[in-house]
């Protein structure tokens, strides 16, 4: 009898051990993959261009309708990275969160006659979308 109550002593000890190893915590919120269960991605702040540069800060968010050269830096929607985009402003104008599905980013302005150059267009980091060189060519037409 002794050997029993010691087999069922043993089994009961292990049950119990086991349950409070199995058993996970509740997380604190619901699991509906709403807004409030994403993560929070860091906006990268605008930066200012440097003393007499050729890049302009727009912080209206609105790209107006004229002949000049844009850059946005915005958020890709597959991956995650952060993009720069060239916009010819002639050919693309408007709210660009609305009218374009993507939302608006950082946008600066071009502030001379012609279409910048692959080497005008400043650096950003991808995983942060700040920039970091500016690629400045001071006096360039």
């Amino acid at each position: 009898m002794k050997k029993w109550i010691s087999i069922l002593g043993t089994i009961g000890l292990t049950a119990t051990s086991t349950t409070t190893l199995i058993r996970c915590e509740k997380s604190e919120k619901p699991n509906n993959n709403k807004e409030e269960n994403k993560p929070i991605i860091p906006t990268p702040e605008a930066q200012q261009p440097p003393e007499n540069s050729n890049w302009k800060l727009i912080t209206n968010k609105y790209i107006p309708r004229d002949t000049g050269w844009y850059i946005m830096i915005h958020r890709a929607s597959t991956d995650g990275t952060w993009l720069l985009e060239k916009i010819n402003s002639s050919k693309f104008f408007g709210n660009v969160t609305v009218d374009f599905g993507f939302p608006t980013g950082i946008i600066y302005k071009w502030e001379l006659n012609n279409q910048p150059i692959h080497s005008q267009l400043p650096t950003i980091n991808e995983k942060t979308g700040e920039i970091t060189d500016w690629k400045e060519q001071k006096g360039t037409e």
